[in-house]
């Protein structure tokens, strides 16, 4: 693996990121990178002006812009996947923080979308959500059945396995969708609903790499000539 194109993928990758901030977001915190100690992976997380930063701040219209109430934490490792030529998420972090102290103390999460592209067990989905709230019902489904309730956002819950996972798009549109931030920059949806659909080819394509037969096997059944490269590919 050479350390230069990883930097150099990583930089086009947090150039995308940095576009859908700049598209959608009033902030001067931005994306950046740094490598591993083993050069092997880097980290990508926010900063503002030259050091790391908790996060994207949504400042609603009628709030202090020094003490937002929500915060937009946002983070991946990286590394260069299999074929030298680009690179993968190993784990992502994507979620919304909330601090209604008024700046008087840190911000608490409400909800994450986390990504392990490694995950410790085999049953542990490697996207999932974690939500930080209470359920009684939760509390009488474990009680009901002898065993102590976990916190809710102790479970994961599954929301897709390694390519068609939630984004950072997709957490947006969330956000505006469900009324939890909607003081986005005139046209910001189209410049996300556009990012979303190339990562959505860019996964499409990983997809077919990695099954290649299935993906002639559907092409040729929407009427493509689909040739083979080698016995028992189609």
């Amino acid at each position: 693996m050479n350390e230069q194109t990883l930097k150099t993928v990583t930089e086009e990758f947090i150039a995308t990121l940095n576009h859908i901030v700049v598209s959608a977001i009033h902030t001067d915190v931005r994306f950046v990178a740094e490598l591993t100690s083993d050069r092997k992976r880097a980290r990508i997380r926010a900063s503002r002006m030259g050091a790391w930063s908790d996060g994207f701040p949504l400042v609603r219209a009628d709030e202090d812009p020094s003490a937002p109430v929500l915060l937009t934490k946002v983070r991946y490792m990286v590394e260069m996947a299999g074929d030298g030529t680009y690179i993968r998420v190993v784990t992502s972090t994507i979620g919304l923080w909330v601090d209604v102290t008024g700046g008087r103390k840190k911000h608490r999460p409400l909800i994450r979308i986390e990504y392990d592209r490694y995950p410790r067990t085999d049953d542990r989905p490697a996207a999932h959500v974690h939500l930080h709230a209470n359920s009684p019902e939760m509390a009488w489904v474990y009680g009901s059945s002898g065993r102590a309730a976990p916190d809710l956002h102790a479970l994961h819950f599954p929301v897709g396995g390694p390519r068609f996972r939630p984004t950072l798009e997709d957490f947006l549109l969330f956000l505006n969708r469900e009324k939890l931030y909607t003081d986005f920059k005139p046209g910001w949806k189209r410049e996300v609903l556009g990012s979303l659909r190339q990562w959505e080819h860019i996964q499409a394509a990983a997809t077919a790499t990695r099954y290649p037969g299935t993906a002639a096997r559907a092409l040729k059944k929407l009427g493509y000539a689909v040739s083979s490269p080698g016995d028992g590919l189609t």
